[in-house]
């Protein structure tokens, strides 16, 4: 019965018959006939089906593409026994009978060497290599590097044993090098086996720049050079010698560098077929490089959201961890990051007077830059707003502070509320106003004053200018940062001031749920999309009574 057999991980090994009665879909979606769970597939990424006598593939319009030896599928393609189908990185063989499904098992773990993307390799891989007895020992040596590069995620590791398993492949050879190729395409050997020693100790990290390396490395194709060749092409620059040189290419298709052997025995020289199995070794090194070379970067990603975490946890210890508790007046608040830190700082301090500091400041910037900046600000801050006499005098000392730190600008909204005499306090610089719902007439002021300021850090010498409004029996004050106005739906329009407003007008019960019916709103408005800005919110009320 026809079937397909899976050559990667996490399916590795597993068949799946075909039947010329159905369809058979391709995908990482539990209705898939043949799942697949890695990000890479599409929901629906390719379809077999019976068609005119033969089995067909087909793409589904999938993301990365599905690839049939080699080559893109663009229309539907009918299958041959033996035919490689790349569901994007993950190969799976076609096979039109249960015998030469074994054939296809066997292969199963030379997976790897079958990863195509939109061209086809520059040898074919299952092309006759001489007599059954030879074509099994070089299927087991491929198993054996196969197995011995997939037991490793350290290239000072995985280049040894390349080497090791080669000089066992080829007992003729004399020399071997691997080199790797830096973003510039220079090449630099990091690992070398010179002599016939079974000692892996011997590699080295001797760079040799062999001209046949990077003529490799520009063409992407194998090198066979014989023993006419001038004795410079030889990395011995002596005497008769063949060579073979052939480029490390990732799954991707990159050139990732070369591997090249040397032989100096004129009655063993190499062939057409040693140079197919070298390239063969030098596609599973590339992806032994590659999936090292993830690994590497997944456990820096690792280590620095571990480090974003611990950073996350320390500038929430920096917000209020209690609410103010005077008569007659309540407080609340929200604040997201749009990452794992961010920019944007609320502080509410209660003096001894009994009177109320309010302030909500936004760094430019995001994240981790925003996060360091503000944390610098929010003791500054504090230390500002305790010691000086007057608002005037604390966000003049603010502003040189910022300035001094030349990394950027702040926009701050700084509120004095006077619990006793029912007033509020306002010095805004650069941020944008508070508002204010009036309980008796139900409108939405906006708190602001015709002299306008520029944020902290702009101008050493700025001025910052404090005006007052009284607050009503079950008045409401909002103080925001742009993360608010500034959302944005999946059509790239913004939430708005006019929006907020609107919403802000709308009768409420309490604080909290005016507060909630916000955020709510706002999170309605982005219908999934992700927040570009830091958001913070903060409500001070008093009490209708």
């Amino acid at each position: 019965m026809p079937g397909l057999v899976v050559l990667a991980p996490p399916m590795k090994g597993i068949q799946f018959s075909l039947s010329p009665s159905r369809d058979t879909l391709i995908g990482r979606e539990s209705f898939c006939n043949v799942v697949l769970p890695q990000r890479s597939i599409s929901r629906k990424h390719a379809r077999i089906f019976f068609e005119g006598g033969n089995y067909k593939v087909e793409d589904l319009g999938s993301s990365h593409g599905t690839f049939l030896n080699g080559r893109r599928v663009e229309a539907p393609t009918a299958l041959k026994d033996g035919d490689r189908i790349n569901v994007y990185d993950v190969p799976i063989a076609f096979f039109a009978s249960e015998e030469s499904s074994l054939a296809e098992t066997t292969l199963v773990s030379l997976g790897a060497a079958t990863v195509d993307t939109q061209t086809p390799l520059p040898f074919n891989i299952n092309s006759s290599v001489g007599p059954a007895t030879n074509l099994n020992s070089r299927l087991r040596n491929l198993l054996e590097i196969s197995r011995r590069l997939g037991s490793s995620l350290a290239l000072d590791e995985i280049f040894p044993r390349v080497l090791d398993v080669l000089f066992h492949m080829f007992p003729q050879a004399v020399l071997g090098e691997i080199q790797l190729a830096d973003a510039a395409g220079r090449l630099s050997a990091v690992a070398m086996k010179h002599g016939r020693d079974d000692d892996s100790s011997i590699v080295t990290r001797v760079p040799v720049g062999n001209e046949l390396a990077k003529q490799t490395l520009i063409q992407g194709q194998p090198i066979l050079k014989s023993s006419s060749a001038s004795a410079n092409d030889s990395v011995f620059d002596e005497g008769n010698s063949a060579l073979i040189c052939v480029p490390i290419l990732g799954p991707s298709r990159a050139k990732l560098g070369t591997i090249l052997l040397e032989t100096e025995d004129e009655n063993r020289i190499f062939t057409e077929d040693d140079l197919e199995l070298v390239a063969a070794v030098g596609i599973f090194t590339g992806q032994a490089v590659e999936h090292a070379r993830a690994h590497q970067a997944l456990l820096r990603l690792d280590q620095t959201q571990r480090q974003l975490e611990m950073a996350r946890e320390i500038q929430l210890r920096m917000l209020p961890r209690a609410r103010p508790s005077v008569p007659g007046y309540s407080f609340y608040e929200y604040y997201a990051p749009a990452e794992a830190v961010g920019g944007d700082y609320y502080s509410w301090d209660v003096l001894p007077d009994s009177r109320v500091i309010v302030n909500v400041a936004d760094a430019c910037g995001k994240a981790l830059p925003g996060a360091l900046m503000i944390a610098q600000f929010a003791t500054e801050a504090r230390h500002c707003i305790a010691s000086a006499r007057s608002l005037k005098m604390a966000l003049s000392s603010l502003n040189r502070f910022v300035c001094d730190l030349k990394e950027g600008f702040i926009t701050l909204c700084l509120c004095l509320l006077d619990v006793n005499h029912h007033t509020l306090t306002v010095v805004n610089a650069g941020h944008m106003p508070p508002l204010c719902h009036r309980r008796n007439s139900g409108t939405v002021e906006s708190l602001s004053s015709e002299r306008r300021s520029f944020p902290l850090g702009i101008d050493a010498d700025e001025q910052f200018h404090p005006f007052t409004v009284p607050l009503a029996p079950g008045d409401q004050v909002l103080l925001f940062t742009d993360g608010i106005t500034e959302a944005m739906a999946p059509d790239d329009s913004l939430y708005g001031a006019a929006r907020l407003k609107q919403i802000t007008a709308t009768p409420r019960d309490d604080l909290k749920s005016r507060v909630d019916a916000i955020v709510a709103d706002v999170e309605h408005f982005r219908a999934g999309r992700r927040p570009s800005d830091d958001t913070c919110l903060v409500g001070i009320a008093r009490s209708e009574s």
